[in-house]
């Protein structure tokens, strides 16, 4: 068996953008929903940004390498 997962990018009839194992039903991994003001701003291009928001969590960080970096709980995580 492959250690390597097979993931897919689906936007849902709701509009909600999730990150799910291909071929696989339940919940998620990662699921992004837009407000109303942002989908009118963003228009076509929300799954793109959806997609580069994804693909920054999965190339950039640690979120499927087992690897966890030690966190202060006093810091606030911020993303820019």
């Amino acid at each position: 068996m492959s250690d390597t997962a097979i993931l897919e990018i689906v936007e849902l009839a709701d509009g909600e953008v999730v990150l799910r194992p291909a071929e696989a039903t339940g919940e998620p991994l990662v699921s992004i929903r837009f407000s109303e003001e942002a989908v009118e701003l963003l228009r076509r291009s929300r799954f793109d940004v959806a997609r580069e928001m994804l693909d920054h969590a999965i190339t950039r960080t640690h979120l499927w390498e087992g690897d966890e970096e030690e966190s202060s709980e006093d810091e606030p995580a911020t993303v820019h």
